[in-house]
């Protein structure tokens, strides 16, 4: 019989401050279990090497930061070796290449386990394809596609790494190109994040990578495939667009740094920031913000608490100037901020701003 249900209240859950979920590719491959899926020949394990080789040497995705670690790839070697020297000239010696392994009915689990406890930190594992790694069977529910799955997204969480699954696409057309992969709804439904590699017909190098996850935004990035170095290379800028709660945030590190502390209201707060904000703010969703990312706050040297009381809520913050994170930049938002001795009053409406501002769709909508 089952023991009792662990529970926590949803004030203490609010309240605590939780590690952040750790990636291999910063808003794109987050820590868990994620699929890759293609037609047959379309470039997904070019894309899945080239990935490989960025995060084992540090070096950015499309513009997104890596988490440097170790990686490993399963794979032929043969293929594996002329694909390598294809995509670069300097092959990263924190990449490990595997051309056989268990199934997960035998010993895959406890082989990838035992190469994390090896090697340390490792960031990112590639298993090319899901298929090889699965039983023969005739068995093609949802019960069964979920259980294979769970089995692997239980192995990265274990491992606290991210698992990669390179995988096919079904022939029928669908509208939506997550509704391709090929099996049932259980592949994606057990999966963190779920990436489409499309492109735009047989023998055109442009394409569309799809995305979607758990901890991601969805979005589309436009890509074309370099036919002389083999990678697949983004047609849209590459300056990551930080969302929007996150540069808010930025925005409250920059101002504390330079003004130490703060205590007062949610309102309070936005009429200093005004400004500088790039979209319009209801007080309720700033203090929504501010305690979703403590976490981001105490890495970079600002203490939050936030006193409630019967009638309001009472936001405190200070900046110890013990920056953890000196390699962040918010982009010198804080420069734009009047400190709090130069307004005529937190409350009162600064004069000459629009309260509508470019940006503004990238903030939820006002209820």
């Amino acid at each position: 019989m089952a023991g009792r249900l662990r529970t926590i209240d949803a004030r203490t859950l609010a309240d605590a401050v939780l590690e952040p979920p750790g990636y291999a590719v910063k808003d794109l491959l987050v820590q868990g279990l994620h699929i890759l899926a293609g037609a047959p020949k379309t470039g997904k394990s070019w894309l899945a090497l080239w990935l490989c080789q960025q995060v084992a040497g540090g070096e950015k995705v499309w513009g997104h930061p890596t988490q440097q670690g170790t990686v490993c790839l399963e794979d032929g070697y043969r293929r594996l070796q002329d694909r390598l020297l294809d995509i670069t000239e300097a092959p990263s010696e924190n990449l490990y290449l595997a051309t056989h392994a268990g199934t997960l009915a035998d010993g895959l689990a406890g082989q990838i386990e035992t190469f994390v406890r090896e090697h340390g930190r490792v960031s990112l594992i590639v298993i090319d394809t899901l298929q090889k790694v699965r039983e023969t069977c005739t068995d093609n529910t949802y019960a069964r596609d979920y259980a294979d799955l769970a089995r692997l997204k239980e192995l990265a969480d274990r491992c606290r790494t991210t698992v990669l699954l390179v995988h096919h696409l079904r022939k029928q057309y669908d509208s939506d190109p997550l509704n391709r992969v090929s099996g049932t709804a259980g592949m994606s439904g057990a999966a963190d994040g779920t990436f489409i590699l499309q492109r735009e017909d047989r023998s055109s190098n442009y394409g569309t990578l799809f995305c979607t996850g758990r901890d991601i935004e969805s979005k589309e990035l436009k890509l074309q495939f370099d036919p002389m170095s083999h990678i697949w290379e983004c047609r849209e800028d590459e300056e990551t667009a930080r969302s929007a709660d996150e540069e808010v945030i930025g925005i409250v590190i920059d101002w504390l740094h330079d003004e130490k502390r703060f205590e007062g209201t949610a309102s309070e707060l936005l009429e200093i920031l005004h400004d500088a904000l790039p979209c319009e703010l209801r007080p309720n969703i700033l203090s929504r913000w501010l305690n979703k990312h403590k976490g981001m706050l105490k890495a970079n040297g600002v203490s939050y608490t936030l006193r409630r009381t019967r009638d309001s809520r009472t936001i405190r913050l200070s900046c110890d100037g013990n920056d953890a994170n000196d390699d962040i930049s918010w982009s010198g938002a804080a420069s734009k901020i009047p400190s709090p001795s130069s307004q005529p009053s937190q409350a009162a409406a600064l004069p000459g701003v629009s309260r509508q501002r470019p940006g503004t769709e990238r903030c939820p909508p006002l209820p």
